[in-house]
Parts: C-alpha cells; sequence; structure tokens
C-alpha cells in the first residue's frame, strides 16, 4: 500500500471528524441566529428548535469517530489536562463545551413554556462556542512540525469548508422546521454564502496543491504521498457546486426545494469534502524521516 494512503487510512476517523464536525457547528450557529434575528411565531420557533437536532447529531457523529482516535477513554484525561498548552487539547475541549452548550438548548426547548428572551441568550453562547469549535479545529491543524500541514491553507481550508457545508445543513434543517423564513432573504443568502465560500476554498486547494511539489523530506515530495490529490479537489469541488446548484434551483424558480433533496445534496457534499479531506491525511509529512 502506498505510504500516503496508508497513512490517510489510519487517521480515518479523524478524516470523518474534519468532514462532518465543523459543518455542523456552523449550522447550529446560522440556526441559532436565525432563532435570535428572525420575526418567528411561537409555532415555527418551537419547530427549529427541535430541528436544530439535525446539525447537532452531525457534530456529534464526527466527534465521537474522533474520540475513537484516542485508543482509550482514559486517554481523554490527558487531552483535557493539555488545555491552554496544546492545540489538540484545545480543539476537544470546545469541541466538548459547544455540545453541552447546544445540546442543553436544544433539551431547555422542551420545556412547556417557551422562554424566548433566555432562548435567544442562550443562542448568543451557541454562536459563540460554535466559532471557537472550529477556530480550535481549523488550528489544531496548523502544525509546525508537519511541513504539509503549516500553512495558511490548512486553516482556511477548514473554515471555508465549514461555511460551504453549514449553511447548507442549516437549510436542510429549516426545511424540516417548515420555516417560513426560508421564503425571505434567508433562503437566498444561504446558498450565495455557501457558493462564495466553495469558490474561495477552490482557489485555497489550488494554491496549497501547487506547492506540494516544493515541499520534501527523506521520503521524496509531498505530491508522491498524495499524488491523486488535484483529482481530489476537482471531485470536491465538483461535488459542492452539483449540491448548491440543486439546492439554489427551487429558490431560484420562487420555490423551496424538498427535505430529500436537501439531504440528497448534503449527502453529495459531504462525499466530495470526505474525498478532499482524505487526501489532506495522505499528504502527512513532518520535515524529518517520520511520516
Amino acid at each position: 500500500m502506498p505510504l500516503g494512503l496508508e497513512t490517510a487510512m489510519s487517521e480515518i476517523t479523524l478524516v470523518l471528524f474534519t468532514t462532518l464536525a465543523p459543518s455542523g457547528a456552523i449550522a447550529c450557529a446560522i440556526v441559532a441566529a436565525v432563532l435570535i434575528g428572525a420575526p418567528l411565531g411561537e409555532m415555527e420557533r418551537s419547530r427549529i428548535n427541535r430541528a436544530l437536532c439535525i446539525p447537532l447529531v452531525v457534530t456529534m457523529a464526527g466527534l465521537v469517530a474522533s474520540a475513537t482516535h484516542l485508543g482509550s477513554p482514559a486517554n481523554a484525561l490527558y487531552v483535557f489536562a493539555g488545555v491552554g498548552r496544546s492545540p489538540l487539547s484545545n480543539e476537544v475541549f470546545s469541541a466538548v463545551l459547544f455540545l453541552a452548550a447546544c445540546g442543553l438548548y436544544w433539551l431547555f426547548c422542551f420545556t412547556e413554556k417557551q422562554y424566548v428572551r433566555v432562548q435567544k441568550a442562550w443562542c448568543g453562547v451557541v454562536i459563540v462556542s460554535a466559532i471557537a469549535c472550529v477556530g480550535a479545529i481549523a488550528l489544531a491543524y496548523d502544525a509546525p512540525t508537519i511541513a504539509t500541514w503549516h500553512t495558511p491553507s490548512v486553516p482556511a481550508n477548514v473554515w471555508l469548508s465549514a461555511c460551504v457545508g453549514g449553511p447548507l445543513l442549516a437549510m436542510t434543517t429549516l426545511r424540516v422546521a417548515r420555516a417560513v423564513c426560508l421564503h425571505t432573504v434567508i433562503g437566498k443568502a444561504l446558498p450565495a454564502a455557501a457558493g462564495v465560500s466553495l469558490a474561495a476554498n477552490a482557489a485555497c486547494l489550488v494554491f496549497q496543491n501547487a506547492g506540494l511539489s516544493d515541499i520534501w523530506n527523506g521520503y521524496g515530495t509531498a505530491l508522491d504521498l498524495a499524488p491523486w490529490y488535484p483529482a481530489m479537489v476537482v471531485v470536491y469541488v465538483a461535488a459542492g457546486a452539483m449540491a448548491l446548484g440543486v439546492a439554489a434551483f427551487a429558490l431560484h424558480k420562487g420555490g423551496l426545494p424538498s427535505v430529500a433533496r436537501l439531504i440528497a445534496c448534503d449527502a453529495l457534499f459531504f462525499a466530495g469534502l470526505f474525498v478532499v479531506r482524505f487526501g489532506f491525511y495522505m499528504m502527512h509529512m513532518t520535515y524529518g524521516l517520520g511520516v
């Protein structure tokens, strides 16, 4: 098995984590922003609150996948002991805080009486914790000892991918909740923001790929580890463009895409993102001879 492929296969749980968790967190933040700022009726607010479990579960799935990378649950204690000095510890800690904030908010919304002011304040906490979570994930992969990861494009890739998948997943959540606000500017702003993020990330990935041949150690160049990376970037961009195009088509015609269509768009985008994240782990190369 080629060295890069073997490395990525051994990190498959982290591929899943970086595919799902950042987009899920941004989707939660978007839905929380809608709950704060959009004029919502009582029933509509209640439906959106309950549908928030969709991006929350996506984020949790990514975090659970990454937890298997620890080997043993007891190792989590060592991870939390490094909070403040270790990027990995900061990443895990911020993800747990976000899940706690969002999960407890979701449970709180099942109370018989809707405390709207408390919900809005709590949504602000969810937004801040989601941004901190994605930021910590992005910084955790800017490792100084890994030549192929210690570049500005690495954290940018995490952020921009999350800003594509997040709006898509938020649209699905609001559609499941039958949110009337999707008929307003929100319904047009979400795919537009995702489209801009996809274009920016495509440029960022092309820039990253252009520098792979100049990064090398005793094993060869980074491009030797991930020879299919350009094709993986094409797959990601094509999948993202198709997903956004299908989601935006019905909105352009004045209607709304069905829930099934939006779920298919989410699945298509995450499949493309998984491919390019897999390529990211294939190019893992330290400055020394240790891969």
